[in-house]
C-alpha cells in the first residue's frame, strides 16, 4: 500500500478570537502547539471547533482509514469510499475523504485524549499521526482590590488582592520610596498556579489564566501611592503569563 511514506506531524486549525470587557478585564484565547516525534499536544477551548488534517495524500487502496479517541473509540471509518460514522459522534464530525481531515464541533471538557489517524491493512496497523487534545475551559474574570494603604511624604505602603471565582484569593503587600517599589515580605507560594499579582513599571496587575485564555485587572500605582506623577516605581515584582 502506498501509506508507509507518511509525516507524523499533522496540523490543527483553530479560529482565535479577542473579546473585551469593560476597560481591565480582557480574554484572549490562545492556541498553543506542543509537537514531538511521534505525536503532538493541542491545548483548544471549550465550544469550539477542532480541525485535524493529515497533510500528506494517502492511497487507501483497500485498507481502511479511521480516526479514533483513546485507542478505543471509532469516531470514523473509511472502507473503500463510504464513510462509517460512530453513534456518539455522528452528529459532531465533519469528516473530508478528499484529505481526510476532521472537524470536531463544539468541544467539551469530556474530549479531551489522545486522538489517532490509522491505517489498517491485512498485515499490519500503521498509525499516521497522534494528537494529545486538552481541552480546558476559559477562565474566569478577575477583581484587583486595595485592601490597605499607608502614605507618609516619602513612602507608601499598600497591600492588594486579587480574587476570581473559582480559585483562591491572592495578596500581596509593596513598600514603594520616590524611585523603586519592593515587596514587603518574600512573595508566598500561590495557592492558584493560574492566578499572578505584581508590579509593572506603572500598573499593578493581577493577571488569571490557562493555555487558552487570559483574564487581567490592573491599577495603576499613581492612584494607590500619589507620589509626583514623574516619580513612579520602577522594580518589577513578578511575572507574566507561563506557557507549559
Amino acid at each position: 500500500s502506498g501509506f508507509y511514506n507518511y509525516y507524523p506531524k499533522l496540523q490543527l486549525s483553530l479560529s482565535n478570537k479577542v473579546k473585551t470587557f469593560g476597560n481591565n478585564n480582557v480574554e484572549i484565547p490562545f492556541n498553543f502547539i506542543f509537537s514531538g516525534s511521534s505525536s503532538q499536544t493541542r491545548f483548544i477551548q471549550t465550544n469550539r471547533d477542532l480541525q485535524l488534517t493529515v497533510p500528506e495524500e494517502v492511497q487507501l487502496g483497500r485498507d481502511i482509514f479511521n480516526w479514533r479517541f483513546n485507542d478505543r473509540n471509532n469516531i470514523i471509518r473509511l472502507l473503500r469510499g463510504e464513510v462509517d460514522h460512530s453513534d456518539d459522534y455522528k452528529n459532531r464530525v465533519d469528516f473530508f475523504k478528499q484529505n481526510l481531515s476532521l472537524i470536531l464541533k463544539n468541544v467539551q471538557l469530556s474530549d479531551s485524549g489522545i486522538y489517532t489517524a490509522e491505517v489498517s491493512g491485512k498485515r499490519e496497523d500503521v498509525i499516521l499521526s497522534t494528537y494529545d487534545v486538552r481541552v480546558e475551559a476559559p477562565v474566569s474574570p478577575v477583581l484587583l482590590s486595595v485592601d490597605s494603604v499607608f502614605n507618609s511624604p516619602e513612602s507608601c505602603n499598600f497591600t492588594v488582592s486579587c480574587t476570581t471565582e473559582l480559585s483562591p484569593s491572592i495578596s500581596r503587600s509593596f513598600t514603594c520610596d520616590r524611585r523603586t517599589c519592593e515587596e514587603a515580605s518574600p512573595a508566598p507560594s500561590d495557592p492558584a498556579p493560574s492566578l499572578h499579582l505584581y508590579l509593572s513599571d506603572v500598573s499593578i496587575i493581577c493577571n488569571h489564566s490557562n493555555h487558552v485564555s487570559w483574564r487581567k485587572d490592573t491599577k495603576e500605582k499613581q492612584q494607590v501611592c500619589p507620589f509626583g506623577a514623574e516619580e513612579v516605581c520602577t522594580q518589577e515584582t513578578g511575572g507574566t503569563k507561563d506557557i507549559y
